[in-house]
């Protein structure tokens, strides 16, 4: 028969073994593609998303882009939201190479920290939806206009 303290020792022992585990890095959201633009078209598409969606610095060095964090829209709770409740905040980098006069290739690269509490440090994390680097390059793609597949309500729907 197994006495209660042998007994709490090994439940205790189990579940600090089971929280402790390995942590996987996180990798940055990158996604790579060519574009049937020019460099110069893909650069200025890519400073309109990135702008509009807040980024700050937005300005190239010459073919290489380097962002700083994405500003938050501000609200008289962010005390609240940046020290309680935990944030995520992003950055992108992108490089665009000019392969022919027509075509581009577009490098786009989004890193995402967060934390819970403000006692936690910034970590890496997964970006959030909107701020992946697919939707990005969706933005993007929808600014040059060259979607694959235009779609409108009918589409969509069906036609009747």
């Amino acid at each position: 028969m197994i006495r209660k303290d042998c007994f709490a020792i090994i439940a205790l022992s189990l579940v600090a073994f089971g929280c402790s585990g390995v942590q996987h890095p996180v990798q940055p959201d990158v996604v790579e593609v060519t574009l049937p633009a020019s460099a110069d078209r893909v650069k200025a598409a890519v400073t309109k998303v990135l702008a509009e969606d807040d980024y700050c610095c937005v300005d190239w060095d010459g073919s290489q882009l380097k962002t700083s964090y994405r500003g938050e829209q501000p609200s008289i709770w962010d005390w609240l939201v940046r020290g309680r409740l935990g944030v995520v905040r992003s950055q992108a980098e992108a490089s665009v190479t000019e392969e022919t006069n027509q075509s581009s290739r577009l490098r786009l690269q989004v890193s995402s920290e967060g934390k819970q509490t403000m006692f936690d440090s910034w970590g890496p994390t997964t970006p959030q939806v909107p701020q992946s680097a697919q939707n990005k390059l969706r933005l993007i793609k929808n600014e040059l206009k060259i979607v694959q597949t235009t779609y409108t309500t009918d589409t969509f729907y069906g036609a009747k």
